[in-house]
């Protein structure tokens, strides 16, 4: 099981809670990208056929997810407006490069990764919201981010040594912690909790 090294302090919700337009971009484009990564990972993998069929399915799901956050950004009042670049996933693709042993199991382990910071942070929106309707949205996220996890997880073991993937996973979680601890707060599913305002 994947158990990441750094947990976010509970502080962070409620300060995330106070702009839900923002987070509700923020997450839109993080499932479009998710449901790319996924298509790339089949472009990349063609030949090899455990891993098409459920990175297909994959990417229909981050697709129907973003349409989901999208309706509900939409109908609050927001737009979605152009995408930003990430510090979490640039940071942490940047630093899983400067160690790299071999570019695809960095790539699934990476992903994996993502998955399980993103399930944390649905997590604690889904129980420590106020908005009660973003808490449901959430609740209702977790299962599936949940087999995300591991689904990635299980592809690099599939194809990688046992011993490889849990060392450089165990390198990788390590990496991910300095990074997410060293980020500053903004109203986005992958911010650091920054220094708390005064």
């Amino acid at each position: 099981m994947l158990q990441l090294t750094y947990r976010t302090p509970p502080e962070w919700v409620g300060r995330i809670g106070e702009d839900p337009l923002a987070l509700l971009a923020d997450h839109a484009h993080c499932e479009l990208k998710a449901a790319a990564s996924a298509q790339a990972l089949i472009v990349k993998n063609a030949g090899r056929p455990r891993l098409v069929a459920p990175l297909s399915a994959l990417a229909r799901e981050e697709l129907e997810h973003f349409e989901r956050v999208h309706t509900t950004l939409r109908e609050r009042g927001g737009e979605l407006g152009p995408a930003i670049r990430s510090p979490y996933a640039e940071g942490l693709i940047a630093r899983a490069n400067a160690t790299r042993r071999d570019a695809l199991l960095d790539r699934l382990l990476v992903a994996a990764l993502i998955e399980a910071r993103s399930l944390e942070r649905f997590h604690l929106l889904a129980t420590g919201l106020e908005d009660a309707e973003l808490a449901r949205l959430y609740a209702e996220l977790l299962k599936s981010e949940a087999r995300h996890r591991t689904l990635f997880v299980r592809f690099a073991r599939d194809i990688f040594p046992a011993d490889l993937v849990e060392e450089r996973l165990t390198e990788l979680l390590e990496l991910e912690a300095e990074l997410v601890r060293g980020l500053p707060f903004s109203a986005r599913v992958h911010s650091g909790i920054g220094s708390t305002p005064h």
